[in-house]
């Protein structure tokens, strides 16, 4: 996957957060119907029975095995086939960042079916997932989250996130542009009114609109992308550290001073530990000894 499009969703996820509202495991009678438009998530594991699901103007037959993601907004419909019930796993969650509805934006099909040895990993998660909702302790939201954000990555990694999604998106195509173009001019000037023009934007209303994506303000973004590509420089013995300020677009003792606050480490220490480094090699990276 392109890196620009690889950080847009990657940022997505590390701002990503999911209100879970309600989580059970409920068996539902034959024949019983349910319409509704609900604003908020609908997530499934059908663990038996099975039925019919309508969201929107599609019809959808569960059976054992799936996972659904059923998104809000849309009229839905369920009926449990007749002399059978239907058991399942299921929370309801909201999840947006600003303006974006980064579900929507990937296009994210309703319905995956894990792999055999998937399954049971996802009957665990929905099972710590109810058990964390009961629980009356302190730390119930952060067992909550961990339990509902390892549910997502399981559908996310059933589902493949591929470029093709994503390119399809009109938002992300023009944050694609802007992303591209700071990859190839790190080692100069990079004016915000510039990025702001490859997106077609005024320079006051991008600034907030890359925020929303990147989770980074475009400077911000700048300066973590040349601290990342001067790691990957450093890592490199042939480069000197003058040259690799240079090609981030640095002088050698801000390059030097903000690394230092990025990695709490300076340059040539960066570089002394990632080749001194080995199993059972006393380095002294975790305090800066320059």
């Amino acid at each position: 996957m392109k890196l620009t499009y690889k950080t847009i969703i990657q940022n997505y996820f590390q701002r990503f957060h999911a209100e879970v509202s309600m989580a059970a495991y409920s068996r539902t009678n034959p024949g019983r119907h349910s319409h509704l438009t609900p604003e908020f998530y609908r997530f499934w594991f059908i663990q038996e029975g099975g039925g019919r699901l309508q969201v929107g103007g599609r019809w959808l037959d569960m059976e054992p095995g799936q996972l659904l993601l059923i998104p809000p907004g849309t009229l839905q419909a369920f009926s449990a086939e007749p002399m059978m019930t239907v058991g399942l796993y299921w929370c309801h969650f909201r999840a947006a960042i600003g303006d974006i509805e980064m579900f929507d934006l990937l296009n994210l099909p309703i319905c995956v079916i894990p792999e055999e040895r998937e399954i049971e990993r996802v009957v665990v998660l929905f099972r710590q997932l109810i058990e964390a909702y009961r629980s009356p302790l302190l730390t119930r939201e952060l067992r909550i989250r961990a339990a509902m954000f390892e549910l997502l990555a399981c559908y996310l990694e059933c589902v493949g996130i591929g470029e093709s999604s994503l390119r399809e998106a009109e938002p992300i195509e023009k944050i694609d542009r802007v992303l591209a173009y700071i990859e190839d001019h790190l080692s100069e000037t990079i004016a915000v009114e510039e990025l702001a023009r490859l997106a077609f934007l005024h320079p006051n209303y991008f600034i907030g609109y890359f925020k929303n994506f990147v989770g980074y303000a475009p400077a911000q973004y700048v300066n973590f992308r040349r601290l990342e590509r001067a790691k990957v420089l450093l890592e490199q013995k042939t480069i000197s550290i003058s040259e690799v300020a240079r090609q981030v677009g640095m002088q050698n003792h801000y390059l030097s001073r903000l690394f230092r606050q990025y990695t709490g480490l300076t340059p040539s220490r960066y570089r002394q530990i990632y080749y001194q480094a080995a199993p059972g090699t006393d380095t002294g990276a975790a305090e800066e000894r320059d």
